[in-house]
């Protein structure tokens, strides 16, 4: 009983230990090492999986909720893994590309900008929740979602699984928001972001 309770003590100390070495300063984003998995699907549940680039980022921290920062997604460089076929891939990467969805020639960057954090216990290491504004197709709406931020070696690091309704940014190909009688065609509204972020302290 005594050494389940010291590691206990010792996870502990040690996960306060990681969140106390994310220093104060502005940490710029490395996109190499910076990653955007996107996932959607239909309401029949079959559905597909690709990445967007991170363009460019900053993260402020002062204090552990003094938390802000802004992302910059290339959606242009937007990319589908789950397609092998390279004349599928490419007529569906158009398809996305297009009218019916991003329209990427008009709109070729979407953008999140933090505007508050706050200190938060959850599930999978869950440490803070993030709101903010993001901005699809020139249209902006806020949202929140739960994330594991740390630090350490002059490096911040932010993961966490973001849930956007594409039927709030104009996004309206195949969505029961806008269309009747889809059937099986049905896209879900909801999309996923899977983000991993790598920053730089700016010395």
């Amino acid at each position: 009983m005594k050494k389940a309770i010291l590691a206990l003590i010792v996870a502990i100390a040690s996960a306060a230990g990681v969140q106390a070495q994310l220093a104060d300063g502005k940490y710029i984003l490395d996109f190499n090492k910076s990653s955007i998995v996107w996932s959607a699907k239909k309401v029949t549940g079959s559905g597909h999986t690709g990445t967007v680039r991170v363009s460019s980022g900053v993260i402020y921290v002062k204090g552990n909720a003094g938390i802000t920062g802004k992302v910059k997604i290339d959606m242009n460089a937007m990319a589908i893994t789950d397609i092998t076929d390279p004349g599928t891939n490419a007529n569906f990467l158009n398809h996305l590309k297009n009218d019916d969805f991003f329209n990427t020639v008009a709109f070729p960057d979407a953008m999140f900008e933090v505007t508050s954090v706050q200190v938060a216990k959850g599930n999978n290491g869950t440490t803070h929740n993030v709101t903010g504004n993001m901005t699809i197709k020139g249209i902006t709406k806020a949202l929140s979602f739960p994330a594991k931020i740390t630090g350490g070696g002059n490096q911040v690091f932010v993961e966490g699984s973001v849930a956007v309704d594409r039927s709030q940014f104009d996004v309206k190909y195949g969505s029961t928001a806008f269309f009747d009688n889809l059937g099986d065609k049905a896209i879900d509204n909801i999309f996923t972001l899977n983000v991993k972020l790598v920053g730089d302290l700016k010395k």
